[in-house]
């Protein structure tokens, strides 16, 4: 592998405006295709195979939509401490007739004329049941809706609209502010222009190839809107830490005395290599999303994995001709003037200090860094997942407001109705048999009240109200009891459980079944590719069960900010409540790619080192040394770019940018950087055992570079001129 990426890196200097011209073409094609052909993405989130989804389409068919959505409400409220006036009821009424006449809108009901009044007990709020010619409201609909209820909005009285009905407008992450992060990170860390630059020219390059592709992917296969957002977040941090990598290795070899056209291909060889095997690990970790078997997870999956491929074959292409391009200039002046003078390279004092200190005390940094691992995990023990809903968007929103405003009026409950399907083998129910069932589900615990929602052949239809919010653990327990029910009761009649509640609850829980085996198959495949890459048991070992460890404080850390509250005002979390139920398995799929990257950059070093024969302590000290630099500026970098998507993304997207920006921070700075080198000293030569039965049977991938020539570094004060001004 070393001497294909060397060969790699070397086609690349050599033909340079080659390569550059074929990535901006890729790009030009990529957008027009984008503009062209793309289609719109689809909002809802669908899991098969679930018996709640599949009795919300029998209703759906059956009833006419009467659960299955294509309605909504339009709230109204008078002030504070006072009760809607009959000049309230005739602005209702006007705006009744407004939405009744909106395109795309069956029908509105007034509330003050209605047979059944929608207005809450103490005479303060009311709503307007509004029902949709299709399942969905078109733009324009939501908009011609909005512009009725803007009319209605006055001083007096408040009109919002519950999700679907009306555009809101949802906060964006700008991934500047990220870009902007990166450079001075780079900046600090290199001390020069060209080489901090070229690792973010290159990430914006391939992620715009990657999110032009995807979007012009739309053509072909209808796509979830969160598809493109994690593909987002990756391409631009993995495309940042790949280059830097390949640049950081390129940038030492040139302090060292290498020429540039010497440097380039070995750096590709070296460096290149653990950016291969990481990508590659990476990817498979998300395309292995799909074994969950939830479509959106699989697109969201697939789409990062195209855009982590695409940020390594430009590392391993374009990087290599800009370096060509850049000549010394990728070093900054003083470094550039110690070469000439022949002034040695200062060692890399800090990182030398630190990986001396756990030197002379592996256990104790160990202890101490299992205690903050473990202490940090312990929230995860109290983990609740679920669905977003409108109680989870911000106060500002118009769905948000609505959703509080029928709650204060009506009962928690109204936001989270469960549905309840009795089919009777035989005949139809007679009413007799519809208020016995009634009253059974209404002694349950928690149900408020039972209402009696339609009736098709032998079966009819029951809209269950709790007294609890459809995010409180109350909830669940009333749908884990009503579903006890139709255990309880098989025959006569058969119960089905249904509702956007009951469905949110049954997805969270197959997520949570699949979670298992997902981490099982990554851990096991990282296992194997560690193995071979390093050619150690030990590695691979302390590199799954680290991870494992740095997972559980992620995660803890999330519960305890989104789920518990704490620091929640920082994060915008109002209110908390359970965690997105496919967070946990996309933090598994992200971190767990990033932090065998860092650990695939940080001991590649060790390796190297260790190959060309240097004692176990010398090995972990160098490679320590030369590569927690980058690793902690690729770290840092990754926790601005998703620090973010946590400060300024949309409501599903900022516990998950959150979660991975903690994840980062956690496995590098807390794992990487101070467990791995603590064990490694602990274990001194035994680390790089590996039986020679399996040595033997093995590939050599030669991640060391071991294969490749080694150039003799170029005597002192003597330089190449530089490419970028001598125009070869």
């Amino acid at each position: 592998m070393a001497s294909l990426l060397a060969r790699i890196g070397g086609f690349s200097a050599r033909h340079r405006w080659w390569v550059i011209v074929a990535w901006v073409l890729l790009l030009a094609i990529a957008a027009f295709g984008a503009a062209k052909f793309s289609q719109p993405t689809v909002s809802t989130i669908t899991i098969s195979n679930l018996k709640s989804v599949e009795t919300l389409n029998t209703v759906d068919r059956e009833f006419g939509g009467a659960a299955a959505g294509g309605s909504g409400t339009v709230v109204f409220a008078a002030p504070k401490g006072e009760r809607l006036t009959p000049a309230d009821a005739a602005t209702v009424s006007r705006l009744t007739a407004s939405l009744s006449e909106i395109d795309g809108v069956r029908a509105a009901t007034d509330p003050f004329t209605a047979q059944v009044k929608t207005l809450s007990p103490g005479g303060r709020i009311g709503y307007i049941p509004v029902s949709l010619k299709s399942a969905t409201a078109s733009v324009s609909t939501q908009q011609a809706i909005g512009r009725a209820i803007d009319g209605a909005r006055s001083s007096r009285l408040e009109v919002e609209a519950s999700d679907g009905l009306t555009v809101v407008d949802s906060p964006s992450s700008n991934q500047l502010v990220g870009i902007v992060l990166a450079l001075i990170i780079l900046l600090v860390t290199f001390g020069a222009f060209a080489a901090a630059g070229l690792p973010v020219l290159t990430a914006l390059l391939g992620l715009g190839v990657s999110v032009a592709g995807i979007t012009a992917a739309t053509a072909l296969v209808p796509l979830n809107s969160t598809a493109p957002v994690l593909a987002i977040l990756l391409a631009l941090a993995v495309g940042i830490d790949y280059s830097l990598f390949i640049v950081n290795r390129h940038r030492r070899q040139l302090m060292e005395g290498m020429s540039v056209n010497d440097s380039i291909p070995l750096a590709l060889g070296t460096a290149g290599s653990a950016v291969f095997f990481a990508a590659v690990t990476v990817v498979i970790a998300l395309a292995g999303l799909s074994v969950v078997g939830v479509d959106f997870l699989t697109q969201m999956g697939i789409a990062a994995a195209v855009a982590v491929v695409v940020a390594m074959l430009v590392a391993l292409t374009l990087t290599p001709a800009l370096l060509r391009l850049f000549g010394r200039f990728v070093l900054g002046g003083r470094a550039r003037k110690r070469i000439a003078s022949g002034t040695p390279k200062a060692p890399p004092r800090m990182a030398r200090r630190w990986v001396g200190l756990i030197g002379r005390h592996p256990v104790a940094f160990l202890v101490a860094a299992l205690v903050v691992l473990v202490t940090l995990a312990t929230p995860v023990l109290s983990l609740r997942l679920g669905l977003p809903d409108s109680g989870s968007d911000p106060t500002s929103n118009t769905d948000r407001r609505a959703y509080d405003l029928m709650a204060e009026g009506f009962g928690a409950g109204v936001n989270g109705p469960i549905v309840v399907l009795a089919d009777y083998p035989g005949s139809a129910p007679t009413a007799t048999d519809v208020t016995s069932l009634s009253r059974t589900l209404g002694d349950v615990p928690d149900v408020a009240r039972v209402v009696p929602s339609g009736e098709h052949g032998t079966s009819v239809l029951l809209t269950v109200i709790p007294s609890s919010g459809p995010s409180d653990a109350r909830t669940e327990t009333l749908v884990r009891a009503l579903r006890a029910i139709e255990v309880r009761s098989a025959g006569s009649p058969a119960l089905s459980v249904t509702g956007q509640t009951a469905v949110a609850i049954d997805v969270s829980d197959r997520l949570l079944e699949a979670l298992p085996l997902y981490l099982g198959l990554v851990a096991a495949f990282a296992f194997v590719l560690l193995l071979v890459v390093f050619r150690s048991i030990v590695i691979p070992l302390k590199a799954t069960l680290s991870f494992l460890l740095s997972l559980g404080a992620t995660l803890g850390v999330v519960v305890a900010v989104f789920q518990w509250g704490w620091l929640g005002t920082l994060f915008g979390v109002d209110p908390a409540g359970p965690l997105l139920s496919f967070l946990p398995i996309l933090v598994v799929g992200v971190l767990f790619g990033l932090s065998m990257d860092y650990e695939m950059f940080l001991l590649s070093g060790m390796r190297e080192q260790h190959a060309h024969g240097a004692r176990p302590r010398a090995a972990i000290t160098e490679g320590f040394s030369q590569g927690a630099k980058v690793v902690a500026a690729a770290a840092l970098i990754m926790i601005g770019v998703f620090g973010n998507g946590a400060l300024n993304g949309s409501e599903t997207i900022r516990p998950i940018a959150f979660g991975l920006a903690v994840g980062v921070l956690i496995d590098a700075f807390v794992v990487r950087l101070t467990l791995v080198p603590a064990v490694l000293y602990l274990f001194g030569r035994a680390a790089w055992w590996l039986p020679r039965w399996l040595g033997r049977i093995m590939p050599r991938v030669d991640i060391e570079g071991a294969a490749l020539e080694r150039p003799v570094p170029l005597p002192v004060r003597v330089e190449e001129p530089d490419p970028v001004l001598v125009g070869n």
